[in-house]
């Protein structure tokens, strides 16, 4: 791939490649960073790279970046106490917003992540499946208990004090 197909290429994805390191990162200034990196590594291979996968690569690659940032934020973090985070809410509507965050957060890793890519990339399981190294139906499954857990910690939340 010569670099002009590659800068189209990657504008074309650029934007799901940083929603989605935002969703594992929880940080926009990191998905920012997560995202160039990429950006970088892939130009210095853009003589390697084929057309054909080119979404499921960037996808894999952003996500690959997110867990090395995650895994040395947790190292730092078990040298520092960390701080407690407050959230405040404006609106019922933010509120609402907010909870339904904590909630995909609170989400086992790879059902975060499947959610995430499904309904927020809109891309197909067959591609969630190749990202993640899983099966198709896996990520279906995945997706349908994350989408469960949600529904039910919503009712929870919603039903309280009633």
């Amino acid at each position: 791939m010569n670099s002009e197909e590659l800068n189209i290429e990657f504008l074309a994805l650029k934007d799901s490649a940083y929603r989605y390191a935002v969703s594992l990162l929880h940080d926009p200034i990191l998905a920012e960073d997560a995202t160039q990196d990429l950006y970088e590594k892939l130009w210095r291979r853009r003589l390697f790279i084929r057309r054909s996968g080119f979404r499921s690569l960037v996808m894999t690659s952003i996500r690959n970046i997110c867990l090395d940032m995650l895994r040395e934020r947790e190292r730092r973090r078990q040298q520092e106490s960390p701080d407690p985070i407050v959230a405040t809410a404006s609106a019922e509507e933010e509120e609402m917003m907010q909870t339904v965050k904590r909630l995909i957060a609170a989400l086992p890793e790879r059902e975060r992540e499947v959610i995430h890519l499904h309904d927020c990339e809109g891309m197909e399981y067959s591609e969630i499946a190749e990202i993640i190294g899983s099966s198709e139906s896996a990520a279906r499954m995945a997706c349908s208990r994350a989408r469960q857990k949600i529904k039910e910690e919503l009712i929870k939340v919603m039903n309280y004090g009633l």
